[in-house]
């Protein structure tokens, strides 16, 4: 039986396009807007420009209204004050499943009710670790080799939901985020979740229930004023320091950004290399030899500035 589904994400995300292809109909997609998304308008057009001069340069699709309107597929967006409407809207679209990966709140009852089949999200983590908004940045900060990427159902808790299908796998050390989430989720993830469409869709969808405890603490959202404090420049070795700050290089703000000419822009974390002894000051930027480095406690981590456009935009914006 083919479901008719909703999706909830962010953008043109990873899931978007193996769903519209999948044997399912997408009957509407609903974006899940920044937690920062005061219903002004301002700092969303902005996103919206930034993302529709990104795919015209690089041809790709990141603005999802677009996307939509030439699929031909309804789109609306959720925030925290327009969910009585966005009910309506679910409603009037009558999905038996609807599937989020990407969002930026916890879903209302109102809305977790409407779907017959219920709501089923794509998680990245080997749930019952890393429940939680942020995922990605603890697994670096923890330096979890084998990740995993989780779908279950929605319940009202934070990622507790009774799991349906999960898998683990390797990301080597040092691998950006970016190129992480595309082997952890769409390598892994979105064959999963197609996998457990098909399986609600079939009657046969295994509903394994989670312990009320998870092993690790919660992933949560790292405030501001956090970022300069996180990392242990004292004891952590340098693999450590690399790892986390080649992980995170669009956003985690550990080290001084680029300022003067080069303002708005951020450090590429390139290689490292280990020294007996430290080469400057630790946590600081400098120079080794020719070169410009971030000095750790035993060696140094090389950086350079890139002007890639969607390092800029996702670097400003978070998208």
């Amino acid at each position: 039986m083919n479901l008719k589904v909703v999706i909830i994400t962010q953008g043109v995300s990873r899931l978007v396009k193996p769903l519209f292809s999948s044997a399912h109909e997408v009957v509407g997609v609903l974006e899940s807007m920044p937690r920062a998304y005061d219903g002004s308008g301002r700092n969303a057009n902005i996103i919206a420009i930034l993302k529709k001069l990104y795919s015209a340069i690089k041809r790709q699709d990141v603005f999802l209204p677009d996307f939509c309107r030439r699929k031909k597929v309804p789109y609306n967006y959720i925030w925290k004050n327009n969910v009585g409407e966005v009910a309506d809207w679910l409603k009037s679209l009558a999905p038996d499943l609807i599937v989020v990966y990407s969002m930026s709140q916890l879903l209302k009852p109102e809305i977790l009710n409407i779907p017959r089949l219920g709501v089923i999200n794509l998680h990245p983590s080997f749930l019952p670790s890393y429940r939680g908004a942020n995922p990605d940045f603890w697994q670096y900060y923890d330096m979890e080799m084998y990740p995993g990427a989780t779908v279950h159902y929605v319940d009202a808790g934070e990622d507790t939901g009774d799991i349906i299908l999960q898998e683990r796998m390797h990301i080597p050390l040092g691998t950006k985020s970016p190129a992480r989430l595309d082997k952890l989720i769409g390598e892994l993830g979105v064959p999963l979740m197609l996998k457990a469409i098909d399986a609600i869709a079939q009657g046969n969808a295994p509903r394994i229930q989670q312990p009320v405890e998870s092993p690790t603490a919660r992933a949560r959202n790292i405030k501001p004023e956090e970022h300069a404090e996180l990392i242990d420049w004292e004891h952590w070795p340098i693999e450590r320091v690399w790892h986390v700050l080649r992980g995170t290089e669009l956003w985690l703000d550990c080290v001084t950004q680029p300022s003067g000419l080069w303002a708005g822009l951020r450090w590429s974390i390139k290689e490292y290399e280990k020294t007996e002894s430290p080469q400057g000051e630790i946590g600081q930027i400098g120079r080794f030899g020719k070169r410009k480095c971030i000095f750790a406690k035993d060696g140094v981590i090389y950086i350079g500035i890139s002007y890639d456009i969607k390092r800029i935009v996702v670097g400003l914006f978070q998208i």
